[in-house]
C-alpha cells in the first residue's frame, strides 16, 4: 500500500504541476490582452530599496525646473512602461525630492486606476490637497470647489495609473485643471503607449528602461542575502545571478524572487528555484507573473491561504492588518503553535507576506497598519481564489461562482436590493463582508442572511437595525462579527450564545447603551471593539473571565463586585484601552489589582474621569495612577 501511495502522489505531483503551467500561460495572456482594474497607490517611497532610477530621476527634475518653457497653463509629461517596471516608483521619487517640493506650491497625488471619471478625479483632488473628505456631490460645485483651490498656485499633479484611451474625457480634466499658475505640471503614469500619446505635451514621452544587470543584481542582493556573510552567499552567487537574467530587468520580478532567496539557504534549494519551468513563461512577455507565481508556491500552506484571502478587498482597497489578522483566525488559516497565540501568529504572517512583497504600502498612523497590494499581486490571488473569492458589483453582472465560499459586496455600486434574489441561491457562504461604512443599510432587506447557516465571517458595518442583528445569533458557526456604525439600542442577549465567536465589533454604534448580560461566557472571544459607543454607561459582569481577550477598547469601572477596575487582572490585553470612570476606583491596591504594568502590548491607554462628576474625584488620584 505504501507504494501505492508513493504513485499516486508522483501522479498528482506530475498533475498540478501541468495545470500550473498552463493556468499561468491563461494568467500571462489575460493580463496582456485585458484590461483591469487597478490598484491603488501612495506619493511615500522607501528610497533605500530603490535601485537604478537615479539618473532618470535627476532627467525628469531637471526638465520640470530648469529647462521648461511652455506658454500653456498646465503641461503633461508621461511615464511610460509594462506592469512592475518601477513607474510609481520612479514618480514617488521625483514627488519627494526636496527641490520639487520648493518649485511647486501644491503637490498632489491621485491613483488613476481603470475608472476615468472626471468628477470622482476631481474629488480626489481636492481630498488630497485638502487632506480630508470632500462631500459634494454635483460636479458644478465641485469645479468651483478646485477653481479656488488652484486658482494662481503653481501645482504638480501626479496622476499614477492612467488607463483611459478617450480623448474627450482627458480634455475634460485637464480643461478643469487650466486654473493653475503658468508651468503647473502633470505627471502621468501608464502601461499603454497610446494613453501616453493621448496625454503628453512634453516629448519625449518618458519610456521607463529595464534595470541594468548590476543594479538588478543588487536589488536581488538586498532581498536574497541581507545581512548574511560573503562566505555563505559565494555558494550561492552564481545561481542567483542566473535567477537575475530570468527576471528580465523587472524590479517587482527580482523583489520576489529575492524575498524568496532568502529562506532558500541550501544550493539544492535555490537551484530548485533557478530551474523551474515556470520561470520559463517569461521568455516572451512580462516576468512578474511567473516570479510572484513560483513565490506563491514556496510558501507554507497557511501563508497560501491568507495571502490568496485578501483578494476579498478590491484593487483600490486599503487593508487593516489588525482586521486583516482577525479575518484569517475565523477561516481557520492561522496554524496553532504551541504557546504562541493565533493573533501573535497571524502578526509573523503579515510580516512575511509584506517581506515576501505580496503585501506592500506598509503604514502605521495613530497605532493603525494598513496594507496594500500590487495590482499584479492581487492578479495572481485573484487566479488562485477565482472560484472561491468573489466581490459583488453590478457593473459586472451579478452571476456568482457556484462554489463561491467568500463574497464581499462594493455597496456603493450594488444596493443590497438587488443582490437578495442571488443571494438565496448560494447557501454555503463562510465569509461576507460590506465594503463600505458610509453605506446605509437600514430598511433593506437582509433576508438572505437567514440562510447562511455556515458563516465563519461577517461583517455588516453601515447601517443595520435590531431586527438584522436577531438573526445573526443562529450562525453558530461564527468567529467574526462586525456590526460597527450600526443603529441598534441594544445588543440581542441571543448574540452571547455564540460560543466560537473570537471578535465582535461595534465601533461607533453611538445608539447602543448596553451589551448582554452573559457576554462573560463567550470564552473564545479575542477582541471586543466598542469604541465610539458614547451611549454606553456600564458594561456586564465579570468581564475578567474572557480569558483569551486581547483587545478591549473601552472598559467602564463600577463599583459593584464584578464590575471593578480588578476584572482586567487576567486579561492579557494589547492595541488601545480606555478605562472610564475611575472615580470608582476606590484606593490604591482597587488600582493595582488591574495589573496594568503586565500588559506590555498595550500600544495607548486612556485614563478618564467623568466630567460631570468632577466633584466626587478621590483626593488620592496621583497614588491611583501610580498603581495603575
Amino acid at each position: 500500500m505504501g507504494h501505492k501511495i508513493i504513485d499516486i502522489k508522483d501522479e498528482l505531483d506530475a498533475i498540478a504541476s501541468e495545470i500550473t503551467t498552463l493556468h499561468l500561460r491563461e494568467i500571462v495572456v489575460e493580463t496582456e490582452v485585458h484590461e483591469m482594474e487597478r490598484g491603488q497607490t501612495s506619493s511615500l517611497v522607501n528610497e533605500s530599496e530603490i535601485y537604478g532610477r537615479n539618473d532618470e530621476k535627476e532627467e525628469i527634475i531637471k526638465l520640470l525646473i530648469d529647462n521648461f518653457s511652455c506658454d500653456d497653463d498646465v503641461s503633461v509629461y508621461a511615464i511610460c512602461g509594462t506592469g512592475g517596471l518601477g513607474k510609481t516608483t520612479l514618480a514617488q521619487l521625483v514627488y519627494n525630492d526636496g527641490r520639487i517640493k520648493w518649485h511647486f506650491e501644491l503637490r498632489i497625488w491621485v491613483c488613476v486606476s481603470d475608472v476615468f471619471d472626471v468628477e470622482r478625479l476631481i474629488r480626489a483632488i481636492l481630498e488630497s490637497i485638502q487632506g480630508h473628505r470632500c462631500d459634494i456631490s454635483n460636479l458644478d460645485p465641485l469645479l468651483h470647489h478646485l477653481q479656488e483651490k488652484l486658482g494662481g498656485r503653481k501645482f504638480l499633479l501626479i496622476l499614477d495609473d492612467v488607463w483611459n484611451e478617450y480623448h474627450e474625457k482627458w480634455d475634460g480634466l485637464k480643461q478643469a485643471l487650466r486654473c493653475g499658475a503658468k508651468r503647473s505640471t502633470i505627471i502621468v503614469t501608464t502601461r499603454i503607449q497610446k494613453v501616453a500619446l493621448i496625454m503628453a505635451t512634453i516629448l519625449p514621452i518618458r519610456h521607463l528602461a529595464y534595470l541594468s544587470e548590476d543594479d538588478s543584481w543588487s536589488l536581488f542582493k538586498q532581498r536574497a542575502f541581507g545581512n548574511r556573510g560573503r562566505e555563505e552567499n559565494i555558494q550561492l552567487e552564481l545561481i542567483g545571478k542566473d535567477i537575475v537574467k530570468k527576471c528580465g530587468g523587472l524590479p517587482l520580478a527580482i523583489k520576489a524572487l529575492g524575498s524568496l532567496m532568502q529562506f532558500k539557504s541550501s544550493e539544492s534549494e535555490s537551484l530548485s528555484v533557478k530551474e523551474s519551468k515556470i520561470l520559463d513563461l517569461s521568455d516572451g512577455g512580462n516576468a512578474v507573473l511567473p516570479a510572484l507565481r513560483l513565490n506563491y508556491e514556496a510558501l507554507p500552506p497557511h501563508l497560501r491561504q491568507c495571502f490568496a484571502y485578501c483578494c476579498i478587498f478590491p484593487k483600490d482597497y486599503t487593508m487593516k492588518k489588525d482586521a486583516l489578522i482577525e479575518m484569517w483566525m475565523a477561516n481557520g488559516f492561522i496554524p496553532s503553535r504551541g504557546q504562541t497565540t493565533l493573533y501573535d501568529m497571524g502578526h509573523q504572517i503579515f510580516d512575511q507576506l509584506v517581506w515576501r512583497s505580496f503585501l506592500q504600502d506598509v503604514k502605521e498612523e495613530q497605532g493603525e497598519t494598513t496594507c496594500k497590494m500590487h495590482d499584479l499581486t492581487h492578479d495572481l490571488a485573484e487566479s488562485i481564489m477565482r472560484h472561491e473569492c468573489f466581490i459583488m458589483d453590478s457593473r459586472k453582472g451579478l452571476k456568482l461562482p457556484k462554489k463561491v465560499r467568500h463574497l464581499s459586496f462594493n455597496v456603493s455600486s450594488t444596493p443590497m436590493i438587488h443582490c437578495n434574489e442571488v443571494m438565496f441561491k448560494v447557501p454555503s457562504l463562510r465569509s461576507c463582508i460590506l465594503l463600505s461604512n458610509q453605506y446605509s443599510c437600514k430598511d433593506n432587506d437582509f433576508s438572505w442572511i437567514s440562510k447562511q447557516k455556515y458563516l465563519r465571517l461577517l461583517d455588516l458595518s453601515g447601517k443595520i437595525d435590531e431586527k438584522v442583528a436577531v438573526s445573526i445569533s443562529n450562525f453558530k458557526h461564527l468567529r467574526f462579527l462586525n456590526m460597527s456604525y450600526s443603529y441598534i439600542k441594544t445588543l440581542p442577549e441571543s448574540i452571547s450564545g455564540l460560543q466560537h465567536l473570537q471578535t465582535l465589533k461595534l465601533n461607533y454604534c453611538e445608539e447602543i447603551c448596553k451589551l448582554p448580560k452573559r457576554l462573560k461566557h463567550m470564552r473564545n472571544l479575542t477582541c471586543l471593539d466598542i469604541k465610539g459607543c458614547d451611549s454606553l454607561t456600564s458594561m456586564p459582569t465579570n468581564r475578567g473571565q474572557l480569558t483569551c481577550l486581547q483587545r478591549l477598547s473601552i472598559f467602564i469601572v463600577g463599583q459593584d463586585e464584578g464590575y471593578q477596575i480588578s476584572e482586567l487582572k487576567e486579561l492579557n490585553l494589547g492595541g488601545e484601552l480606555s478605562i472610564k470612570e475611575l472615580e470608582n476606583v476606590r484606593n490604591s491596591e482597587d488600582a493595582k489589582r488591574a495589573n496594568l504594568k503586565s500588559k506590555l502590548d498595550l500600544i495607548s491607554l486612556n485614563l478618564c474621569w467623568s466630567d460631570s462628576n468632577k466633584e466626587s474625584i478621590p483626593k488620592n488620584v496621583e497614588e491611583i495612577l501610580e498603581n495603575l
